[in-house]
């Protein structure tokens, strides 16, 4: 007779994106598939021109770090700050990044 699960098993084998979601929650970090969407869409939310010129490198808590390839492009960045907030409110909803950090150097 297989052994019944003690109060607060998992049911069974999960999907690694639900466990990976869970992890990050209880982290105070987005889910993994806000993340996902926000590097895999990027060109889609900013345009390709400003994509080529910056790069998502992670989310910390509900701030966006973008690498920028010049300073002046870090000006242009603030000045559009919020309508991409807008635009990555609607694509992870409300409240999951609130600010962009950004980071002068070369986009690897």
């Amino acid at each position: 007779m297989p052994a019944r699960p003690l109060p607060g098993d998992a049911p069974g084998p999960q999907p690694v994106g639900q466990a990976l979601d869970r992890v990050m929650r209880g982290l105070g970090a987005p889910e993994a598939s806000g993340v996902h969407l926000v590097f895999d869409r990027w060109a889609e939310v900013v345009g390709e021109g400003l994509a080529a010129r910056t790069r998502p490198l992670r989310i910390e808590g509900n701030r966006l770090v973008l690498a920028v390839d010049e300073p002046a492009m870090a000006t242009h960045v603030k000045f559009l700050q919020a309508e991409l907030l807008a635009r990555l409110a609607e694509l992870l909803g409300p409240d999951r990044v609130i600010a962009l950090d950004l980071r002068v150097g070369p986009k690897r």
